[in-house]
């Protein structure tokens, strides 16, 4: 039956492409596109069409039959309803096709239809695909393929995530989002600073730094970053405003970046505060990456994590073990002292 279906569909695909010639198409591979399959043509090779092979072949047989047994044969043999029979098959196979010869020249410019063939993980990966083709051309330019960073993957490095216009190299700068990261970036910039042959991890950094915001600063000087980021912030709010409406912008005067792309301090000497006065004389703020010898190998760490784990682990284990010691101790002193008093009653 798969060889036969397999035959049929040759068959089928032949005369689409003599009707794609006589019509002028110059592509015949998405005529018979699955979006638009007719209920007349099988879906798959392996799957019968509305009516089987078997039952259509004795039909034509029997009628055929009936036909030159009545006289009703066209001359050479074959019967005439025959003839008739193929024809009006021919057309009802075509009713399928003329929106797209007469609109899309046999090419399918929509994805709403999509073809169920009754496997559930076929029809479910397809869908998933139309959804995801839609999800791409919904997306910004910006924000597709690697374009989306402002900077390759460097090891050691931080890179930022492109947001439309506001990270273009032309457009206001924008300042961080809160006094507590400013105080951050000053201290971190401080911090490498001072220990250049240190590995550096951040996190540890940002957790030590948190300390000092919390308990080992005082409310002015908490206050003076405060009020450092409402003000970068109204300033950025009136630049980009400006941006957005004339392409251009008036540079701020009373903030600036150290280096271009360094962290956020005031212009006017007498503004800044300790802090700032310091780190604006390093010649730089820019640092390398840990070098390569400060890096432990991944199975290296993995080895470290599993025994700090397991240590962890053999701890609670041993309290466990030390407090049921201490239970049943207890217990077997006070059934002594039961065993005690019982024998002195007795005596």
């Amino acid at each position: 039956n798969a060889a036969n279906l397999l035959d049929s569909s040759d068959s089928l695909l032949a005369e689409a492409r003599e009707i794609c010639k006589q019509s002028g198409l110059s592509v015949d591979s998405s005529i018979l596109d699955a979006s638009y399959q007719s209920q007349f043509l099988p879906k798959s090779p392996f799957q019968p069409s509305v009516y089987g092979n078997s039952d259509r072949q004795s039909l034509k047989k029997n009628k055929a039959n009936n036909d030159i047994g009545s006289g009703n044969d066209s001359g050479n043999g074959v019967p005439k309803s025959d003839v008739k029979d193929d024809k009006d098959e021919k057309e009802q196979l075509l009713k399928a096709y003329p929106p797209i010869l007469s609109t899309t020249g046999g090419h399918s410019n929509i994805d709403h239809i999509i073809q169920y063939t009754g496997d559930y993980r076929s029809d479910t990966i397809a869908e998933y695909k139309r959804k995801l083709k839609r999800r791409m051309r919904s997306l910004q330019p910006e924000q597709r393929g690697t374009d989306r960073w402002d900077l390759p993957r460097i090891a050691g490095s931080r890179r930022r995530r492109i947001h439309r216009e506001i990270d273009l190299p032309w457009a206001p700068p924008e300042p961080p989002p809160s006094g507590y990261v400013i105080f951050i970036s000053h201290m971190t910039t401080k911090i490498r600073h001072d220990r250049p042959n240190v590995a550096h991890d951040q996190i540890q950094v940002v957790k030590e730094i948190s300390k000092v915001w919390k308990s080992g600063m005082s409310d002015d000087d908490r206050n003076y970053y405060n009020d450092f980021y409402r003000e970068t912030r109204e300033e950025y709010e009136k630049q980009h405003a400006e941006y957005r409406a004339t392409g251009k912008y008036k540079p701020s005067k009373v903030f600036e970046r150290l280096h271009g792309d360094g962290p956020w301090v005031r212009i006017a000497y007498h503004e800044k505060n300790s802090l700032e006065r310091e780190i604006s004389e390093y010649d730089s703020v820019k640092f390398p990456p840990r070098p390569p010898e400060m890096e432990k190998p991944a199975w290296e760490k993995r080895i470290e994590e599993a025994r700090e784990k397991e240590s962890e682990r053999r701890k609670v284990r041993e309290e466990r073990a030390k407090m049921k010691r201490e239970s049943v101790w207890k217990e077997l002193e006070e059934a002594h002292k039961a065993k005690v008093k019982r024998l002195a009653e007795i005596t």
